[in-house]
């Protein structure tokens, strides 16, 4: 049961995007009123805050096996801590980030020895872009 957990990240993150969806720069087309927001989100606490669907689905950092089988966890407004965008230039993590739709972005950040990774779901909420997914850094199985 301990390995479901990183099994079920495993999975997650093993999913790579169509390289033929990617522009030509390597990166693939974000939608609409994506990348502007995706910097705010990051700079602004209280815009973070509010642009986060609380109880936030998801999984916590360093998450076991019955934590991951429960699938009732959630993050809350009280214990949430403000993220930042990562320098993926200088940083030891590596950046996908996959539109699954229009209105629907994920985004999965290992790190290069490919043991921890975590992963973020944003979709369009009410007219404005929402964090609706956030699995903490596990580790994962190679």
């Amino acid at each position: 049961m301990k390995y479901t957990a990183l099994l079920f990240l495993l999975c997650l993150l093993a999913c790579k995007n169509d390289p033929t969806e990617q522009q030509a720069s390597g990166t693939p087309e974000l939608p609409g009123g994506f990348a502007e927001f995706y910097q705010k989100f990051h700079s602004d606490s209280l815009f973070q805050v509010a642009h986060i669907v609380f109880p936030l689905e998801g999984l916590p950092n360093n998450a076991d096996s019955a934590t991951v089988a429960s699938k009732d966890f959630r993050w809350l407004p009280e214990t949430w801590r403000m993220q930042r965008q990562f320098d993926f230039e200088v940083s030891e993590y590596q950046r996908e980030i996959v539109p699954l739709t229009e209105t629907i972005v994920m985004e999965r950040i290992v790190h290069s020895t490919g043991e921890f990774g975590m992963v973020r779901r944003f979709a369009i909420v009410g007219g404005e872009w929402h964090l609706i997914y956030y699995a903490g850094v596990n580790r994962l199985s190679k």
